[in-house]
């Protein structure tokens, strides 16, 4: 066989391996032939920021908190400069991430706080009141933030890949946000929510 043969028949190989590849793993990204540039997000996202204000802090009020969003979307630009304070400019540290890496930037991240208590809260129940709404809590070093990811990390998101959308776990939180009625500790119970100690 010749040497051209032999190097087509390897290049057609790794050419077909790689697309069998691309198709059974959503994680990889495939090279953007038209070359669009990917949109930065300008704005927290619609289907998360539901989630945080008809689930988390309805359902954490039903259980005596008094929530506020400290933190939602941020550009680039307010994360460099939040990432400078306590480094290049006056103040303490806040974050360890540099623009773009955190999920703040890309809308699927928010901090709160409670209006009465501050960060003197029962974070152990309100991180278990996140998860039942699909919420993932930034962890014991960042207990008042709540986000969606779903596995992805900023790499991902700066690819222009997004988890896919949350749904409320009871109907009744959507009635009850379009009502402007709060939701009560009956209406978890017959949305068949556990009781979070």
């Amino acid at each position: 066989m010749s040497k051209k043969v032999v190097f087509v028949s390897i290049l057609t190989t790794v050419v077909f391996a790689t697309l069998i590849i691309y198709a059974f793993s959503p994680r990889l990204v495939f090279i953007n032939f038209a070359q669009k540039p990917i949109p930065v997000p300008t704005v927290i996202d619609p289907n998360f920021i539901t989630q945080v204000n008809e689930c988390l802090i309805p359902t954490a009020t039903v259980y005596g908190y008094t929530l506020r969003i400290t933190a939602g979307f941020r550009s680039m630009a307010e994360q460099t400069q939040l990432y400078q304070e306590g480094r290049t400019i006056n103040g303490h540290i806040v974050t360890e991430a540099l623009a773009g890496r955190s999920i703040h930037n890309y809308g699927f991240a928010v901090d709160v706080a409670d209006v009465r208590r501050g960060y003197n809260i029962n974070w152990t129940r309100l991180v278990k009141i996140g998860a039942y709404c699909g919420l993932e809590s930034g962890g014991e070093g960042d207990l008042p933030h709540f986000e969606h990811r779903a596995g992805l990390n900023t790499a991902d998101f700066a690819t222009g890949m997004r988890p896919p959308p949350l749904t409320l776990p009871c109907s009744i939180m959507d009635e009850r946000a379009k009502a402007n009625k709060p939701l009560t500790l009956k209406d978890l119970k017959n949305c068949g929510a556990p009781k979070f100690s």
